[in-house]
């Protein structure tokens, strides 16, 4: 039987740097394993890692991943950001800095909206980072 998981037991956060820019991420941890899956929240009102997925976590960390949900700059509890660049971009270099920080070479990522055009941002920077990509109602991404 596993533990229960809410946000504040699984509640984190990591500083990322991102060129001059340093961040303060928040994200919710959840469960073990070598395999970890990381899910992009999209970019609604009250948005956040565990708004949009935490009724998916508890699958996974059954089958034995680690599974992150990561609140995005401007986002949750993560600090805010005028973004003038590609906002998806700006979310690929986070997340891989979120990865960096945390010491996993390569995830899956599961990404919905905004956070589906930032999951292939970063399957375009680093594909090595990637194992797979799961989109819903993602594109490509742009120019913000």
């Amino acid at each position: 039987m596993r533990t229960t998981l809410t946000d504040e037991a699984t509640s984190r956060f990591v500083d990322v740097q991102d060129g001059d820019t340093r961040f303060r991420i928040h994200f919710n941890d959840c469960g073990a394993g070598e395999r970890v899956v990381v899910m992009l929240h999209g970019s609604g009102p009250g948005a956040t890692g565990w708004a949009n997925f935490h009724a998916n976590v508890g699958p996974f960390v059954d089958a034995g991943h680690r599974v992150l949900l990561v609140d995005m700059p401007g986002w949750g509890r993560s600090d805010t950001v005028v973004c003038t660049g590609s906002r998806s971009d700006l979310n690929a270099r986070v997340t891989r800095g979120v990865l960096d920080a945390l010491g996993i070479a390569r995830a899956d990522l599961v990404g919905n909206s905004m956070g589906g055009h930032s999951a292939v941002a970063l399957a375009l920077q680093s594909p090595e980072r990637v194992r797979r990509l799961v989109l819903m109602g993602g594109g490509t991404g742009g120019p913000s």
